[in-house]
């Protein structure tokens, strides 16, 4: 990625620089000398850890603090959160659609395909059609707004020499979530849904301080926690229906509440209500859908560098736009293959980038500047396509397999999620 190059003309700012700098030159130092010694000329490298932590957020911030860019393991964890916490669940709604024929007099069936993994359809379950389901999805992170995990360069002084010392995270981080689903046909025309989602977060940290001359130290920590993740309750209303009631278009109400816990990563403390729109339409064995809507949060989620006093640049992250759409195939009667395409945006939540600052003010410390990963202007894009298949075991039983395949992505990112679900419509 191509730098930006920032000459403020700040004394307080290249203070809290240099600050860093011999505080991170101390820290090494000091490691070092508590390590094992090693044959004269040798470059030594003392490991110490896991360093404790009372939380997912503390672990991410005890291992980075030392580091020279202090803020950056706050902003992985903000940026952590949102991505576990705004991440879909999967449609709530029942694999099997009924409707009450006057004529017959009983529920008959009016879909031969099952629903999308994650788009919801505007056709409800019918009046009284109650279902229960489970995902579960597996997700073990690749990129931070493009950077690879497994080699985060946070932190880069120059000098005479091009690097004079470094601090770079190697970051492992990975969740699993079980989203539990119920739903109920209140009336013909409108359903109502609750997912419980049970998310588990994984993080191991590993900071390596480098100096040439000096040594290297090796700064561990890790933790995971396992919890509630943030609720969603889900209203569908079906306001147009055609004649064979095969197609048809809903308004949809999502309103996700605050059960997650911030600083384990599993909830961002916002109560977020979404409002949109679903269009489906089948013709023979195709159904296409289409969704779209606002999420409104109540209160913004704010991401800093932490930098010095009035120099410090803050985000606020609030609010996102959701769309997407989907296919379905009816292969068998017990066979349904769907493709979905999903995307989101996170207005104003900035993304990461190098940035680099330059002083002149003490040059006995060798201190030409610095290079540091922060936050910059941006949005968070996110773009997704979804292959998968449902299966009728038997009776009103459906299995369900997919994958979730990132495409556009400026925040955390898995490239390939597998999910695994099943509902039961009774």
């Amino acid at each position: 990625m191509e730098n930006s190059v920032r000459r403020p003309n700040c004394l307080l700012r290249e203070l809290s620089m240099l600050r860093c700098r011999l505080a991170l030159h101390c820290i090494i130092s000091l490691m070092v000398l508590l390590g094992d010694s090693l044959p004269a000329g040798a470059q030594q490298t003392s490991v110490f850890g896991p360093i404790s932590a009372e939380s997912l957020t503390g672990v991410l911030r005890e291992v980075t603090v030392p580091s020279g860019n202090p803020g950056i393991g706050d902003v992985i964890s903000v940026l952590t959160g949102l991505e576990v916490a705004t991440a879909p669940l999967g449609s709530p709604s029942g694999g099997f659609v009924y409707s009450y024929d006057e004529g017959v007099g009983a529920p008959l069936r009016r879909s031969g395909t099952f629903g999308p993994q994650f788009v919801e359809r505007a056709l409800t379950t019918g009046r009284g059609t109650t279902s229960f389901g489970l995902n579960v999805f597996n997700a073990t992170y690749d990129t931070l707004s493009g950077y690879p995990l497994d080699n985060l360069r946070v932190a880069t002084f120059r000098g005479p020499q091009p690097v004079i010392s470094s601090s770079t995270l190697n970051l492992r981080l990975r969740s699993m979530t079980a989203a539990l689903f119920g739903s109920v046909g209140v009336t013909d025309n409108f359903d109502v849904a609750v997912a419980v989602p049970i998310v588990r977060v994984g993080v191991n940290a590993r900071m390596v301080q480098e100096e040439p001359g000096v040594g290297t130290a090796v700064l561990l920590s890790d933790g995971f926690s396992t919890g509630l993740g943030d609720v969603a309750v889900v209203g569908k209303y079906r306001f147009w229906r055609n004649r064979d009631e095969r197609s048809g278009l809903a308004a949809l109400v999502t309103l996700r509440m605050p059960t997650g816990n911030e600083d384990d990563l599993r909830g961002i403390g916002a109560w977020r209500t979404m409002v949109g729109l679903a269009a489906s339409a089948e013709l023979g064995r195709l159904a296409v859908h289409a969704n779209g809507g606002y999420e409104f949060w109540s209160e913004s989620v704010t991401l800093s560098n932490n930098q010095p006093g009035p120099f410090d640049e803050v985000w606020g992250l609030a609010d996102q736009v959701q769309y997407g759409g989907a296919v379905e195939v009816e292969v068998r009667p017990t066979l349904t293959f769907t493709v979905e395409a999903m995307g989101r945006l996170v207005r104003d939540s900035g993304r990461l980038d190098t940035v680099s600052f330059n002083t002149q003010f003490s040059p006995e410390l060798g201190v030409d500047g610095v290079d540091l990963l922060q936050v910059t202007s941006g949005h968070l894009r996110k773009f997704v396509l979804v292959p998968g298949v449902k299966w009728n075991l038997g009776g009103n039983r459906l299995l369900s397999f997919g994958l979730r395949m990132a495409q556009a992505d400026t925040g955390l990112r898995d490239t390939l999620t597998p999910l695994v679900g099943f509902n039961w419509t009774l």
